[in-house]
């Protein structure tokens, strides 16, 4: 089941996310990058109730029973700005059901017509499959490499 982030949920979310990234994301990135992503989510953490229910960022969590397996979140309706699965069940399509759980969100805005995402290097492969489309190359910010991306939806 997929539903919103909300309560305490949003702290067990954000810590499925950061073991994800330490393990299979962090790998690739400087130090510089690493604490930059780690700042992103102690943030997120401290800002995320006000931005959700502000609208300006979305996430969900994908579940099992209980268990949060999976995480995406957007912002300004049509950027992925994250989408982290718990490494037991990578390749089980949770990542897929939660991104077609996102298009139809973002289908209620009649005017956007594509879905964009910074992948990182381990991800790429990974969006191409979901559909996504490179639309530059590799690049770097603040010790955070990422390759743009995009699908239509």
């Amino acid at each position: 089941m997929i539903k919103e982030v909300s309560g305490r949920d949003i702290k067990r979310a954000i810590e499925l996310v950061n073991n994800v990234f330490s393990e299979f994301v962090a790998v690739d990135y400087s130090e510089q990058g690493k604490v930059t992503f780690e700042t992103y989510l102690e943030n997120k953490l401290e800002e995320v109730s006000t931005e959700l229910n502000s609208g300006h960022k979305k996430m969900w969590a994908y579940y099992q029973d209980d268990t949060i397996l999976g995480v995406i979140a957007t912002r300004d309706v049509s950027h992925i700005s994250l989408m982290f699965v718990d490494k037991r069940y990578h390749r089980r399509g949770i990542a897929k059901k939660m991104l077609h759980f996102v298009i139809e969100d973002i289908k209620q805005h009649a005017h956007i017509t594509q879905i964009t995402v910074n992948s990182s290097p381990y991800a790429v492969e990974a969006y191409e499959h979901l559909g996504f489309v490179k639309t530059g190359e590799q690049q770097e910010k603040d010790g955070i490499i990422f390759t743009p991306m995009t699908r239509r939806v």
